[in-house]
């Protein structure tokens, strides 16, 4: 048997340039959520790119990674219920939009959808889970989220993608036949 010897390693050190680590990460796809709730009349909407789901079918566990430097956390950390709306092709500029600094603007001309638990739902989106806290644990510089989903709705738009700090559409494949 044979072994390749590699001319180039294919991993290195990064010391402590976060910047390396996130242009690396950055390399894996993901989709974009939205984590949205109604509190005091006032709504509030975290997006983020670190989401996962199939965390767990049983209990049914999503799972979200928070920058402990987030005000918005801090916000809808106690509500009763959080809305999780998964963004579809051409949300792009309303992902920007309910991300912006500007909090009084985020949902200005934003079509959503606010339910009896304060869940609020974004229109158009490619799945939205409607979910409670189930457990929150420190790592590191974020909060790792788990979100026990109540409710689900799957929406008729493809997801969106983010993927080297862009978002992304999915393409179909091209079929061949394999003679």
């Amino acid at each position: 048997m044979t072994q390749d010897v590699l001319t180039r390693p294919k991993v290195r050190a990064f010391g402590d340039d976060p910047m390396t680590v996130r242009s690396a990460f950055a390399q894996f796809p993901s989709g974009v959520a939205v984590l949205a709730a109604e509190i005091c009349k006032e709504k509030h909407a975290l997006v983020a790119s670190s989401f996962m789901v199939g965390v767990s079918l049983e209990p049914c566990l999503v799972a979200v990674a928070v920058q402990k430097s987030s005000e918005t956390w801090e916000l809808i950390k106690d509500a009763n219920r959080l809305g999780v709306s998964i963004f579809g092709k051409g949300q792009g500029d309303l992902t920007r939009k309910l991300a912006s600094k500007d909090r009084a603007a985020r949902f200005e001309q934003v079509a959503i959808e606010v339910d009896r638990e304060g869940a609020v739902f974004i229109e158009d989106a490619a799945l939205w889970l409607e979910c409670s806290i189930h457990k929150v644990s420190d790592a590191g510089d974020h909060w790792m989220v788990l979100l026990e989903v109540g409710k689900l709705g799957v929406g008729e738009n493809e997801p969106l993608i983010w993927h080297g700090a862009k978002f992304r559409e999915l393409v179909s494949a091209q079929s061949f036949d394999v003679k």
